[in-house]
This record gives C-alpha cells, structure tokens and sequence, in this order.
C-alpha cells in the first residue's frame, strides 16, 4: 500500500493532478532512463537507486515511473527471456498503474514529506515493517522523496533496509543533492543524477504539466522567460504560473540583472509587493526566490571560466546567512522589509568585489 507522510492527506494527495504518481511522461531524462532499463534488461537490476538533482526537474516523476514499469511486470525481468525493454512506459489502463494512481499499490510504499518536515525514524520503521510482510509475488518498490528531510536515526533505520532488501526489491531515494544522504547509504546506491531541462524538453513538460492542471499554457516568448527564470526547472516554472508570480520574479530578474548598482527604487516597489498579510505567500515566494538567485550566483562564480573561489565563497556565505535570517525572521516576526532590503544590501556588495 502507498503511504504518504506530510501536511496533505491521502484524498488531497490523490486529488493532485501533479503529482507524480499520476504524471505518464518524462521528458529530457533518456540517458538515466536508458541506464535503469539497461540494468533491467541485463537481469541484474541494482537493488538502490539514488536519484539526485536540482529541484523540479523530474527527479520524483523518474522514481514513480521506474516503479510503475516494474509493478506493471510481474517480477519479470531479461533472465526470463524476455524481449528487452525499450521504454518505462506502462499503460495507464494496466491494473498496477491504475492501483498506484488510486495510491493502493500492496507492493509499493512510499515516504514523501513537505519540504517544511522530516521524515522520522517512525516512518522509516513501518517501511521496515512492510518489507517485513509476506510478498504477493513480483517486484515491489519503496519510494522515499525526498531523502534530503531523513533526520540522522531515520536515515541509520534505512540503512538498515538497504542493506538487506527482500529478494525483488527495488528502493528509490529521491534526492536534491547526494551530498546530503548518509554517505553509507549512498555507497549501496546506484546514483542517477539528473539536470536542469534545455528548452524544448521544458517547453513540453510545461505544456503537460498546465494541461493536467487546467493552466493556461504558456506562449513561446514567456515559456522562454520562464525557461530562464526557472534554470530548466518545470516545479519551479509551475509555482510561477500556478501562482501568478512571474511579475514579481521579473521584477527581482531586473534588480539583480543591474548589480552592483542597486536600483533602490525598484527594490522598493519589489519589496512593496510582497509586504502586508494579504502577500505572506508572496513573500515566501520572493524569499526562495532571492535564495535560488544568490545560490545561482555562488555557483556561477565558481564554475566560470578560471573560477572565483574568493567570489563564490562570498555568495556561499550570503546564502547560508539569507536562510538563517529568514527562519530567524519567522520565528521571532521581525520587520520582513527590513530583511529583505538588508538582503540586497548585501548582494550589491558582494557584487562590488567582483
């Protein structure tokens, strides 16, 4: 049975048409699906799969998808002499895609988690449970997204189950950076990393995202805009549509496309926009997306040409610092204009030592 972890309930969860257990398609990925299909087809499928990568990108639609293949063939793989897999599509009139769409798969369990929560060793423990029940036959397939939220005995209580895994048993651990896995668990893991989208695999996983969730699709101009503003990521590009945001991300786009000269009318009017209670989730959207911007500059400096490890390290530290800031903010319900504005204070002036 699929079992979900978080601030929605399992109706909710089955209500969202983004979600991806009910996503078909993915797009841009064909090198790591290739990959997984050539383990398959070898009849030596690896047990662990660590799926990592920048944020909505595709990397839980890879791990439900995988597992839809798998529970859509029975325990079937190449030593059965079979014909070779080309693809990990699985019809959606099959019996398991449509129990793992209805979230009633009995050989899949899941542990997802808001990005606000951690998934406790609890959690974990009743994962160990159900790998501990008798098997129907076949594969089965344990989900966690994202491994990122494994607090440090949860994670040690999952090792424990990578470790020795029932015979079939296929673990995908979803990931936004391997570096943030338990590193014991990573050796037992076959790493899949996937990148940011190019454009016209973006475009496509836009458009089928927005037809899913009934939004207006994006015109080629803006699709362009929002393939730059989200840096090839489809989740982000979606909380940008879906929230009617993409005025406030051009506005931000404009203020640091101008540094090191701060244009403090145009912080004004950004900060004006997302300030009072009736713009709190505006807010917390212009915050991730002032981090993505300092997080993209700390890596821009160090990736260039020669690289600026003094520059990035500069960037580095102002992320660090936005983030405790703003969680210090919250807390303790500071001024969120004086925040913010000390946070482009501090971008023009590491922008000046460039």
């Amino acid at each position: 049975m699929a079992r979900r972890k978080g601030s929605e309930n399992e109706a909710e969860a089955a209500g969202d048409p983004l979600h991806p257990r009910l996503t078909d398609g993915l797009f841009g990925h064909e090198e790591a699906e290739a990959m997984f299909l050539r383990s398959y087809n070898a009849g030596a499928l690896h047990h662990a799969w660590l799926v990592t990568g920048e944020r909505g990108i595709g990397k839980a639609t890879f791990a439900w998808r995988a597992a839809r293949f798998l529970l859509s063939r029975h325990g079937e793989n190449a030593a059965a002499n079979l014909t070779p897999a080309t693809t990990l599509d699985a019809p959606s009139t099959h019996p398991a895609a449509r129990q793992i769409a209805a979230g009633a798969h009995s050989s899949l369990f899941a542990l997802e988690v808001s990005g606000a929560s951690t998934i406790g060793v609890d959690e974990v423990r009743k994962l160990r449970a159900f790998l501990g029940l008798t098997s129907p036959g076949g594969w089965r397939a344990m989900i966690v997204d994202p491994a990122n939220d494994l607090t440090i005995a949860s994670a040690n209580a999952l090792l424990k189950a990578v470790e020795e895994p029932p015979p079939r048993t296929v673990f995908f651990l979803v990931s936004h950076g391997a570096a943030a896995v338990l590193p014991t668990i990573r050796s037992r893991c076959i790493t899949l990393t996937l990148h940011p989208l190019h454009a016209e695999p973006f475009a496509n996983a836009v458009e089928s995202a927005c037809a899913r969730a009934r939004l207006d699709i994006p015109e080629a101009e803006q699709m362009q805009r929002l393939h730059a503003l989200s840096s090839g990521s489809v989740g982000r590009a979606l909380d940008l549509i879906g929230g009617g945001l993409l005025t406030l991300a051009d506005k931000l786009e404009r203020v640091i496309d101008r540094l090191p000269r701060l244009d403090h009318a145009a912080v004004h009017d950004l900060i004006q926009s997302a300030s009072g209670a009736k713009n709190a989730d505006k807010f917390e959207r212009l915050c991730d997306l002032i981090e993505e911007r300092i997080e993209a500059r700390a890596k821009s400096a160090a990736q260039g040409g020669r690289g600026n490890t003094t520059q990035a390290a500069l960037w580095a530290v102002a992320w660090q610092g936005f983030r405790e800031r703003r969680i210090e903010t919250d807390v303790l319900n500071l001024d969120k204009g004086a925040f913010l504005l000390a946070a482009f204070s501090d971008m023009e002036r590491i922008a000046r030592k460039a």
